[in-house]
């Protein structure tokens, strides 16, 4: 369950993120290659397979099928619609190779390493997470199929601990590099960028005090509010008009939520 449930939210957001490129200033034949073939090539084939899944459940895979024709019709010309099934959907299960293409059909490069990095800017720790994400399929799967399978508690409470510092570094990089195609940055058009680089983080932590607003690289708290509510919406307002993200920590320093502005 806690596999499935990073996997659909990657998924989830992914689509999202197709949406938000679907509404870019450039042509369609100004995207990255990769980009396009997906909202192609890939949308046909995993739209195909999609089809077959829900004929097999007994359901009519005629409107999924329209579905997608229509949205691969859509790169030829007119408003655009990037199907959802563009990427994350080749197969059952999303395995580290496919985050790694999907981040890398939005043209940021070196994928697990910048989510691994960006999550423990963010106070997720600092092991590398591809391992980590390969290591909790194996076990998904040995408990999947396997009725003698004996996954431990202690690895289960850890690789949750995994999973949201895998959701937020790979929700950070994905929606900085979306945005910027969507507003069609010429750095990233021309070839795939260390979205890292650019990213300036900002953190709403839990203290005795109050909630401390803070910005990354800055030694001063920017705000200190003692209502949570009315601090997140000031630090959410404040986040918004740099385009930065913003992570929600608690008193032990750790990432408990976040809101990444650029998909906003």
């Amino acid at each position: 369950m806690a596999f499935t449930s990073l996997e659909d939210f990657i998924r989830a957001r992914t689509g999202d993120l197709l949406d938000i490129v679907s509404r870019t200033v450039v042509h369609f034949s100004d995207l990255p290659e990769i980009l396009r073939s997906a909202a192609t090539m890939g949308a046909i084939k995993a739209g195909r397979m999609r089809a077959e899944m829900t004929r097999s459940s007994g359901e009519d895979p005629a409107p999924l099928l329209q579905e997608v024709a229509s949205h691969v019709a859509s790169t030829a010309g007119g408003a655009l619609q990037i199907s959802r099934y563009s990427l994350g959907h080749d197969g059952s299960n999303i395995n580290s190779s496919e985050i790694a293409q999907i981040i890398s059909s939005f043209h940021a490069k070196d994928a697990w390493n910048e989510i691994s990095l960006v999550a423990s800017r963010c106070g997720a720790g600092s092991m590398p997470l591809k391992p980590a994400y390969d290591q909790a399929m194996r076990l998904r799967h040995s408990a999947a199929h396997r009725p003698d399978a004996n996954v431990q508690p202690r690895d289960l409470q850890e690789f949750c601990s995994q999973a949201i510092a895998i959701a937020l570094g790979f929700d950070v990089i994905a929606s900085r590099a979306a945005r910027l195609l969507r507003d069609g940055d010429r750095a990233i058009l021309s070839g795939k960028i260390k979205i890292s680089d650019g990213l300036v983080i900002r953190f709403l932590d839990e203290e005795r005090k109050g909630f401390v607003e803070r910005r990354e690289g800055r030694a001063t708290a920017i705000k200190i509010t003692r209502d949570g509510d009315d601090a997140l919406k000031k630090a959410i307002a404040n986040a918004a008009k740099y385009s930065e993200p913003l992570i929600s920590r608690n008193a032990r320093g750790l990432p408990v939520s976040w809101i990444v502005t650029d998909a906003l």
